[in-house]
Parts: structure tokens; sequence; C-alpha cells
């Protein structure tokens, strides 16, 4: 144990490559002695040995991984230094500090408009390319900016609302000049900081839409369709009682990861630097103040609260989709 111990507290470029091809070997030994006992396991009940020897490093990596940093984390969210457990004050301070309101008051911002303007956005433009000559470019067009890392994305609106007198001058806000318009001011305007990144966010977040909800429209039996069409249905009746009940489990898909991501959005905020001028989020937050904090301050207990709040927002989403996922295997 002191060898471990050693190893694992070299803070030399040796040492910590030494202690990690010392983590790998022993996974790996581990791992073949579990590939031995599966192949000798007893010829009674011998499927159920094997799985449950095969399955056994996964849920050990999963209760070190996973399940540890949530015990950690909702500790850490009821202990304050020096006093213990004091069960719900922490909250109490997530929810009455002036900043960390301001954040919760952005972030619910950011879940409420930005799912449901990408989603809505993808469906329009899936519905309007789809069976065109151009679908694939149009596709392809719309989707890039899934590609683009948050931080590049941050770099490519920050050109486009860069403020007048700058070089190059922002697009966006030459538009605005030229119709005699005030520029935007951003990021520094506390009123428009927010709903210009959410606007960035739907422009990253739209193609991932489109594509997905695009497929969905395609797995419509088209002898539905027909015969709505000879019902007498017109375009319109079509999308709202054939194709938009048909396509009701992918919205929802759609909806719930748009939503996760946005209550973990980090990148935008940081890159823009949006927080000092009433911009910031709880995953912002959160990361601010843990980044600021010395071990074992009150600011470690503060950063596990907002990590914990940000959690149990999840927890509707993750619910809707389990939801979902069982009407679906129902109707199969």
């Amino acid at each position: 144990m002191d060898l471990i111990s050693r190893w694992a507290q070299d803070t030399s470029v040796v040492g910590k490559v030494t202690f990690a091809l010392a983590v790998v070997v022993a996974l790996l030994l581990i791992f073949r002695l579990l590939l031995l006992l599966a192949d000798h396991a007893p010829r009674i009940g011998r499927k159920k040995w094997q799985a449950a020897l095969f399955l056994l490093p996964v849920t050990i990596l999963l209760l070190i991984g996973f399940l540890g940093p949530i015990v950690s984390t909702v500790t850490s969210s009821l202990t304050a230094p020096g006093e213990g457990f004091v069960f719900l004050d922490n909250f109490v301070w997530a929810f009455t500090n002036p900043d960390a309101q301001r954040a919760l008051g952005n972030t619910l911002l950011w879940v409420i408009i930005a799912p449901i303007t990408a989603t809505v956005v993808g469906l329009v433009y899936a519905m309007l390319i789809d069976g065109s000559r151009s679908e694939a470019v149009a596709k392809a067009l719309v989707f890039f900016p899934t590609a683009i890392s948050f931080v590049g994305a941050a770099v490519i609106w920050g050109l486009m609302y860069q403020q007048p007198g700058l070089e190059p001058a922002g697009l966006v806000n030459v538009i605005l000049g030229f119709f005699g318009l005030e520029p935007l001011g951003f990021p520094t305007n506390p009123l428009t900081v927010t709903p210009l990144m959410i606007v960035v966010m739907v422009w990253i977040q739209a193609g991932f839409a489109t594509v997905t909800l695009s497929a969905a429209i395609k797995a419509v039996p088209v002898e539905i369709l027909e015969a709505a069409r000879i019902d007498g249905a017109s375009s319109v009746q079509i999308f709202w009682r054939v194709i938009l009940p048909s396509i009701q489990a992918t919205l929802i898909i759609v909806l719930v990861t748009i939503s996760v991501l946005t209550l973990k959005v980090f990148d935008l905020i940081k890159a823009f630097g949006a927080d000092r001028f009433g911009g910031d989020t709880l995953a912002n937050m959160m990361y601010t103040i843990y980044s600021q904090s010395d071990v074992g301050s009150i600011g470690e207990h503060y950063s596990s609260t907002l990590a914990m709040i940000i959690f149990l927002l999840v927890i509707p989403f993750l619910i809707l989709q389990i939801r979902q996922m069982r009407k679906n295997r129902a109707i199969r």
C-alpha cells in the first residue's frame, strides 16, 4: 500500500506514467482472471455465473465512476466545513443569493426557449426539404453547425455580434444599422446577452433536430398519408393529424436531448464572458465558484449544491423519456 501511495502522489512525468501503466496492467490481470473463472464456471447455472462475472467489472466501474461522485456531491451539498450536516442551508443560499437567483432564472430561460425553438426550426426545415432534389445538400448544410464545438460557435457568433467601430464590423450590427436600428451591445447588455446566446444554441442544435425529425417523417407509412389525401384532408390537416402524432416519440426525444444539453450549458457563457454581464447559468456559476474556492472551503459545498440543483432539474426530463420508451415498447 505504501508503494501504491507513493506512485499515486508522485508528481513527476515518469511517476505518473508508471502509475498509469501499473493501473492498466492491474486491470488487465483482473479481467484475465475473470475470463478464466468464467471458463471454469460450474455447469449448473453456468450462464448465470458467466453473466455475473462479465458484468462484475462494469458494475464496479459504474459504482466508482457514477454512484461514487453522486454520493460525494449529495453529501457535500448537505454539509458545511466546521458545521457538519446542515440539511438544506446550502440550498437556501442557492435560492436567496442574488447571483444564484439570476443564474437559475437564466438557466430556466435557456431550457424553455432553446429546446422548443430548435425543435420547431428543425421540424419546419425537415418538412420543407422533405422529398426535394437537394434534400441531402440541405441537410448537410443545416447539420454542419452541430459538428462545431461550442467554443468555435462562440468565436463565429462573437464576430457576427461584434460592436460597430471594431474591425471587422459584426454582420448582425451592420444589418441593424442599415435599417436604422441600434447595435445589440452584446455581450455587455444584460437584457440581450442571454437571448443572443440562445440564438447560437438554436443554430447549433437545429441540425440535429432536422436530421432526426426528417428520419421520423420518412418513417410515417405512405398508406396512411395517401388515405388522408383520399379522404380530402389538406396538407395542414395531414401535418397536424397524421404526421405530428406519428412522430411524437421522436419529438420528445429531440426536446429532452436538447433540454438536458441546455441545462449543462457552460462553454458559450465562458467563451463570451457573459457571466460578467448578467448572463450566468447554474453550470457556469458552479464551475466559477469551485475554481475560485480553496480546498475544504464553503465554496466547494456551494458548487456541489448548484450541481444537485442541475441534477434535480434533469430528473423530470429523464422521467418523460422513460415513460415514452415504455409507451413505445407497449405499442410494439
